[in-house]
């Protein structure tokens, strides 16, 4: 038997070149980003007037319009993203902590109790002079102006119709004669619709897409 007859390929075995080649692998290592930047980089991608245009002769271009609304919004993005977390706090900024624990809730589908736990808990952690909302109802605000908007659209009980265009003023529906609205005190000023679809425009999803300097090259 020959002592180097380690790889059996004598008798028609199929040999693994890959496995069998003393070759040093190198794995794809990701390069580590800032996660401040990258927040930040959402912000310029959804208002583009925040970075300055520079043409390809090096001059300013035509200032974007800025609607006053929308440069509110910018403003305090950029503020919560500028204020540390806490202070003396380097790695994350007050946006940038409420972006990466949203993203949790989404990716681990929490319920919403189930966050205010846990942000109750980092809150108490954390150095008493935090800036960390208290709730998602306030982070949810914080981040206001980042995410796409939907539309909530009454519904007929029994799917019948959308009270929706033509319908929008009807307070029962012509099909079934279900009522649009639950039945509550008449001490109630405001009334509570049955059923409500949540309708997710396509116009402003396809303008954020490419607006996004990550997805546009996709787009085409």
């Amino acid at each position: 038997m020959i002592e180097t007859y380690s790889i059996w390929n004598l008798h028609g075995e199929q040999v693994d070149h890959a496995s069998s080649s003393n070759a040093p692998r190198v794995d794809n290592v990701k390069p580590i980003v800032d996660p401040n930047d990258q927040v930040m980089g959402i912000i310029q991608d959804v208002f583009p007037f925040a970075s300055t245009n520079i043409n390809q002769e090096g001059e300013d271009d035509v200032p974007t319009p800025i609607d006053s609304a929308e440069f509110e919004q910018y403003k305090k993005l950029l503020k919560n993203v500028n204020q540390e977390l806490y202070p003396g706090c380097e790695s994350f900024s007050v946006l940038t902590a409420i972006v990466e624990l949203m993203h949790g809730k989404i990716k681990y589908r929490m319920s919403n109790l189930c966050f205010d736990y846990f942000l109750g808990v980092f809150k108490r952690m954390l150095p008493t002079d935090n800036c960390l909302p208290k709730d998602h109802k306030h982070a949810q605000k914080m981040l206001h102006g980042l995410g796409l908007g939907y539309e909530k659209i009454h519904a007929c009980k029994n799917n019948c119709m959308l009270f929706y265009k033509e319908h929008e003023t009807l307070d029962t529906c012509p099909i079934c004669n279900e009522s649009r609205f639950k039945m509550t005190s008449q001490n109630r000023t405001t009334k509570i619709p049955q059923k409500v679809m949540r309708y997710l425009p396509l116009k402003p999803r396809l303008q954020r897409l490419y607006m996004s300097t990550h997805t546009a090259t996709d787009m085409r």
